[in-house]
């Protein structure tokens, strides 16, 4: 492919040109309903996103329980962040699926969430190295409280 004009040819037959900008204008169904550019008038966009966000959680915390598996049998820092970053997700998009729902609910379409996404306490492995931390951390204090020094 070739140009037929280059960059400055191009300047000089556009110079003339105007361009209008136009307020955007409602855009109207056709019976003559407005349709919204936001997710909270249309319920239908709702539900799809709400359905969006529960897949999300349930193949996130089925990724964490295969990372719990493989981290029982060896401990890699790796899928350790990749755990801690996958709770804070499944936190946040949890959150977000009760808002979709409390949003929803207020349009009359009452969704449980309870069947759809699988409870999950956490990750096991994260749990039991937060409770290692802080037993060095409680074990640690009591030796400098009864730590007086070296008696000869």
């Amino acid at each position: 492919y070739q140009p037929t004009h280059t960059s400055t040819e191009m300047s000089e037959h556009t110079q003339g040109r105007h361009f209008v900008v136009r307020p955007a204008t409602e855009r109207l169904t056709a019976s003559g309903n407005v349709v919204s550019n936001t997710l909270d008038d249309q319920p239908a966009l709702m539900e799809a996103r709400l359905l969006e966000v529960i897949s999300s959680v349930c193949q996130l915390i089925h990724s964490n329980q295969q990372l719990d598996e493989a981290l029982q049998e060896c401990e890699d820092d790796d899928l350790i962040n990749a755990l801690k970053e996958n709770e804070a997700v499944i936190a946040s998009k949890k959150e977000v699926a009760r808002s979709l729902q409390l949003k929803l609910s207020r349009h009359g379409v009452n969704i449980s969430l309870d069947d759809k996404i699988p409870r999950y306490d956490g990750s096991a492995v994260l749990k039991k190295i937060e409770e290692n931390e802080e037993m060095k951390k409680t074990n640690k204090s009591q030796s400098n409280e009864t730590d007086d020094g070296l008696y000869l």
